[in-house]
């Protein structure tokens, strides 16, 4: 069968620092049936000339400007209302795949018709592209707990018919949120190869707004465990990354709800990995919590907790 066309969503705002960078890493792809769709988001800096020039140098990039701001979750969406593919991904203006990630995806996909949406690991760059660890992704059944699906990823087009667009009231929880969608409804696999390169610097999303954040999983979380989607283990682990982000807020009450709540849902999961922060976090404190994490790294281990 011919190869699947993919369709790859680049959202920016103000961007221009990396977007460059991460523009080539698409463009140096080893699977070469792929669209580029770049949807600026109002930007002010320099990024429209970048946009403009890329465009004009490749017949498979496509590009679109909002006149006005919209954030990511419009953005997303922009971009996917143009998609042509039969496979879709998007990916960061300062992130970037290696050479042979939509390749791998793409193979998997196609060889494993039952899954819908495959997703891989990564590695921690800083800003100047050095390494800086890697990022094992957790396995779909943890997806309740953390956001096992990260930054590399492939979906089917049916996905996206199925469960509509990313929800625009959700910005920085918008991805967290799809994949919930998605999670009683198609198979998620989880590819153990090292296929993206995941940048931290201070201007970042996950820098600059880190309880915000952990405030919009919270509006998002409660929404879904005030319908009866999940019961026993998947509620429990709802409930213990709540109770997490809410110690890591100093809502030590909330937290010791939240914890509670998981046992009822589950009692064993009181007795898992995934229950230790939130105890740790209100014995310590975050900062406490934070030195503990830094140090089992060092001595290399993984603190539980340690995931988005």
């Amino acid at each position: 069968m011919p190869d699947p066309l993919v369709s790859v969503v680049l959202p920016t705002h103000n961007g221009s620092r990396f977007l460059g960078q991460a523009i080539e890493s698409c463009l140096n792809q080893s699977y070469s049936n792929w669209e580029l769709i770049l949807v600026d988001d109002a930007s002010t800096d320099d990024t429209p000339e970048i946009v403009s020039r890329y465009a004009k140098k490749d017949s498979r990039i496509k590009s679109v400007i909002h006149k006005v701001n919209r954030k990511l979750p419009a953005s997303l969406n922009t971009g996917f209302a143009m998609a042509k593919g039969e496979m879709l991904t998007w990916t960061s203006d300062d992130n970037c795949y290696r050479g042979s990630a939509l390749e791998a995806m793409v193979e998997f996909l196609v060889s494993n018709p039952e899954i819908g949406i495959v997703y891989s690991d990564a590695s921690y760059m800083d800003e100047a592209g050095r390494d800086m660890g890697t990022l094992i992704a957790p396995p779909p059944d943890d997806l309740p707990y953390w956001n096992s699906v990260g930054g590399c990823f492939l979906y089917r087009t049916l996905v996206r018919e199925t469960i509509g667009n990313y929800d625009e009231n959700l910005f920085l929880a918008e991805d967290y949120d799809y994949w919930l969608r998605a999670y009683n409804r198609f198979q998620f696999h989880h590819l153990s190869q090292n296929l993206y390169l995941y940048r931290l610097h201070a201007a970042s999303l996950s820098q600059t707004e880190p309880e915000a954040t952990k405030l919009a999983v919270r509006h998002m979380m409660e929404q879904y465990l005030a319908q009866p989607l999940w019961e026993g283990r998947s509620r429990a682990l709802a409930y213990l990354r709540l109770a997490r982000d809410a110690a890591s807020l100093k809502q030590r009450w909330k937290a010791v709800c939240y914890f509670c709540q998981a046992g009822l849902a589950n009692p064993r999961s009181l007795f898992t990995k995934f229950a230790l922060p939130t105890p740790v976090q209100i014995l310590l404190g975050p900062s406490g919590f934070a030195h503990l994490k830094s140090f089992s790294a060092k001595k290399g281990h993984e603190f539980p907790g340690s995931g988005v």
